[in-house]
């Protein structure tokens, strides 16, 4: 009875699995494709510390430059980008900076221009530039959509 028992229910369960590989209409993300959701955009955000950037999104690619604060100057450009939609003008990014060891993913709000950013700073800990984890919000200041 055991076995029939089992043998039952990883039936359904092999048969639910199936199930779930559809993508319906209302859901068209299919697993491990990066989406570009934001090619097109441009936008500059201010960090309650004053430190300040502008970001352009294309071609399944990112672009930043620091336009205020320590780093002002400096950025970097041509990194692939990863993105989702959570919900209407609420998007999710990442992507990961291999040559400086970084790795970030943000959420944008362009209902209520905000933008919060969680970054892992030199994860590979070298005493040049060591580890540091970063949390902050902002205020997103300027935004433009490319139709």
């Amino acid at each position: 009875m055991k076995l029939k028992l089992i043998t039952f229910f990883s039936l359904v369960t092999f048969c639910l699995g199936f199930s779930q590989t559809k993508t319906t209409e209302a859901n068209k993300f299919q697993f491990g494709e990066a989406e570009h959701l934001l090619d097109g955009y441009t936008l500059n955000f201010q960090y309650q510390d004053g430190k300040a950037i502008h970001m352009e999104f294309y071609k399944g690619k990112a672009k930043y430059e620091w336009v205020a604060g320590p780093a002002k100057g400096r950025g970097n450009e041509d990194i692939p980008y990863r993105s989702t939609k959570m919900d209407d003008n609420l998007y999710l990014i990442n992507w990961h900076e291999t040559g400086i060891k970084d790795y970030l993913t943000i959420v944008f709000d362009f209902d209520k221009m905000i933008v919060h950013s969680s970054i892992i700073i030199g994860y590979e800990n070298k005493p040049e530039r060591p580890l540091k984890t970063v949390f902050k919000s902002g205020i997103i200041d300027h935004l433009k959509i490319a139709e």
